[in-house]
């Protein structure tokens, strides 16, 4: 004999055509609990991306800045010019003036670290140091990343 045809809805369904409820196949209670399982692992994985994310572009923002600030660091030194040494026709920066307008420049921003300044002729070299503190990643590492940028500036003596 053939066995009765079941539509897929009371495959399904555990309760069959008379309304008592079936228990459940042994398969049902081995995947009991995969799903929450599986959501809670892709859920981790995405929190952790999400931080990675928002603290990396924390800290290249930060690079963006620390180089901004160098680069105006160094712009500031190199207007530095020695009046003696325009006036013999050989420009020349005023070592120690250069050094103070970078230093004073620096100074308006306090979340920059002055790590270097070195005068070459007219060139003004200024390294930057800036802290990022993590927002996200503090719990994972160490929680926070150093970011140094260097900008150079060149005097010019020509309108």
């Amino acid at each position: 004999m053939s066995a009765p045809l079941m539509s897929a809805a009371a495959r399904q369904d555990p309760a069959d055509a008379t309304g008592t409820v079936r228990p459940c196949p042994a398969a049902w209670r081995r995947d009991a609990g995969t799903v929450s399982l599986t959501m809670t692992i892709l859920f981790a994985g995405v929190l952790l991306l999400t931080a990675l994310l928002v603290d990396a572009g924390r800290t290249l923002d930060a690079a963006g800045h620390a180089s901004d600030l160098a680069a105006a660091a160094a712009r500031a030194g190199a207007q530095a010019l020695d009046e003696t040494s325009l006036r013999t026709g050989t420009p020349t920066l005023d070592p120690d003036q250069a050094e103070a307008n970078a230093r004073t420049y620096l100074a308006r921003h306090p979340e920059a670290t002055l790590t270097a300044i070195t005068i070459d002729g007219l060139t003004v070299t200024v390294t930057v140091t800036t802290r990022v503190d993590y927002q996200l990643l503090d719990a994972l590492g160490p929680g926070h990343a150093t970011v140094t940028q260097t900008r150079s500036a060149r005097a010019t003596t020509q309108p």
